[in-house]
């Protein structure tokens, strides 16, 4: 059995940069990965940047995956050395799985 190539519909998502720095005007990796998605024709249900706070984040992660209309969510950012670069540590949490 192949894997299919291609999509019967586009791919709900949603989109959030962790930062403490970024804006809509700076944050660039944000900006491409929400380029790439619609040059792909995948709908971009919801898009926000949001500081390098574990709760916060945490509670926006867990609330985009409850939500029935987001198939995928995708993070940007937080993933340095810095003490306040906690994303890896909150997802981590979040998975039943880690592959």
């Amino acid at each position: 059995m192949a894997h299919p190539t291609s999509l019967d519909s586009p791919i709900r998502c949603a989109v959030i940069t962790v930062s403490d720095t970024r804006t809509p005007e700076t944050d660039h990796s944000g900006q491409a990965i929400q380029a790439f998605l619609q040059q792909a024709n995948h709908r971009i249900l919801d898009y926000r940047i949001v500081p390098d706070e574990p709760e916060l984040l945490r509670s926006l992660c867990t609330d985009f995956g409850r939500n029935p209309d987001i198939d995928v969510v995708i993070l940007s950012g937080g993933t340095g050395i810095a003490p306040r670069d906690t994303t890896y540590d909150v997802i981590e949490r979040l998975l039943e799985k880690t592959l």
